[in-house]
């Protein structure tokens, strides 16, 4: 008997000493977390870069109108020199990205910054209209190599666990740049209108010097042999046919319609002709939903990282747009009807526009990421960046003579429906 208690005792006390290593165990697991992803060097630096990129963009943007106007530019040349900017990347997005897997990430990030700020230094000092719009070609060319290459180089540097994160944090950079740049243009421009291009190629510069001091390249030293055995209409080729990276696409296009043709162009229509918004105060609209769009990217982005299918946070966010954009369609023809606009109902339905917009800045282009092969991501991001594009140019376009034949609130329910379809061929083609 008393060996067996002994026994019993000596086998208490073994668990007794078990469990606090056990539990010491568990708390080391607990402080090997990763370490925040604005703490990584590289991140940090192609996020300050951008911010300062897209800063200057934003200061340049109230007055590109006001100097081509000054150059003696009709309508017609005035929006010219609005579209060249964003031609230039939808043209060079793919040239790029090849470039970016042949020669490397740096010399794009440093060359795309000088371009861009040759490209503003040149637009200050167009004598006429037309170079006016050839000088702001070379700063959408410019910025093309920047922001595709920096979208590479930080899928490059984050881990899988973490680019939701990393790509959220530059989406953030890319948000604070145009909503505090317009403000300042708006300052610059009373001085001169041409000093805001000259403080814009000022940034440029900056930005390049940053990226060369700081940046190490990242593509991967055997990819450049591989780069040129294969061609690249058939790398292109075997990106596009992969059904859940063309599903994500076409999300990216209904993103940027969503964005430039619903936003910009329909909601402005119906703020001002609707509902009596002066210029200020749709400027205010339009400042209070990007600063919705920046508080969502930081709980978007964790949440990207957090859920494996991506379907639950992309068909969600369309959906949910597609909710708002029927809302204020909704509440326009209430207000048309009645001649009683309901301004709390429409600012109920934009609230709703600008968060649920939130979460596809993040997710989509780090699951676009995650389905390239590491030999291809260049090219592969250049596709998708391609598709945003396509709905940055295109969608103002359709939805305006949709608008101009119907409507605005036809137009607005013809792209909540677009917004659905998009939504349902992405649950389709990513099913697991």
């Amino acid at each position: 008997m008393r060996g067996s208690s002994a026994l019993l005792a000596s086998a208490a006390l073994r668990r007794a000493f078990a469990r606090p290593a056990r539990r010491l165990a568990t708390k080391d697991a607990v402080t090997t977390k990763e370490p925040p992803v604005w703490k990584d060097g590289r991140v940090a630096a192609v996020c300050g870069s951008t911010l300062t990129m897209m800063t200057g963009h934003g200061v340049a943007t109230p007055c590109v109108p006001l100097l081509a106007t000054t150059l003696g530019a009709g309508a017609a040349d005035v929006g010219a020199a609005l579209s060249t900017f964003g031609l230039a990347r939808l043209a060079l997005n793919v040239p790029v990205r090849l470039a970016a897997d042949s020669v490397g990430r740096k010399p794009l990030l440093v060359g795309g910054a000088l371009l861009n700020a040759a490209g503003h230094a040149a637009s200050a000092l167009a004598p006429d209209a037309t170079s006016f719009a050839a000088a702001r070609f070379v700063a959408g060319a410019g910025s093309a190599a920047y922001l595709g290459t920096a979208q590479v180089y930080l899928s490059d540097v984050a881990k899988p666990s973490q680019r939701g994160r990393v790509l959220g944090l530059n989406h953030a950079a890319l948000l604070v740049g145009v909503s505090v740049g317009p403000v300042l243009g708006g300052f610059g421009a009373e001085l001169s209108v041409r000093a805001p291009f000259y403080a814009v190629a000022g940034l440029g510069l900056l930005s390049a010097v940053h990226a060369f001091r700081a940046l190490e390249e990242t593509m991967p030293t055997q990819q450049k042999k591989t780069e040129r055995d294969e061609a690249p209409q058939g790398r292109l080729r075997d990106v596009l046919a992969d059904a859940p990276f063309a599903s994500a696409a076409l999300a990216h296009v209904t993103t940027f319609a969503l964005r430039q043709g619903g936003r910009n162009l329909l909601l402005a229509l119906v703020a001002s002709q609707t509902f009596g918004y002066t210029p200020l105060q749709l400027g205010q609209l339009f400042g209070a939903m990007a600063m919705a769009d920046l508080l969502g990217v930081g709980p978007a982005s964790w949440l990207s990282d957090k859920i494996d299918d991506k379907r639950y946070v992309v068909c969600g966010s369309l959906v949910g747009s597609a909710a708002a954009v029927l809302a204020v369609a909704h509440v326009a023809l209430q207000a048309e009807a009645s001649g009683q606009p309901d301004q709390l109902a429409f600012l109920g339905a934009v609230a709703l526009w600008a968060l649920s917009t939130a979460a596809l800045g993040p997710t989509l282009p780090a699951y676009a990421a995650d389905l390239v092969p590491e030999a291809k991501r260049g090219l592969g991001l250049a596709a998708f960046r391609s598709a945003g594009d396509v709905g940055f140019v295109g969608a103002p376009l359709a939805l305006g003579l949709c608008a101009d034949a119907f409507g605005a609130p036809a137009a607005l329910a013809g792209l909540a429906g677009a917004s659905v379809a998009s939504a349902g061929a992405f649950a389709v083609l990513n099913r697991r």
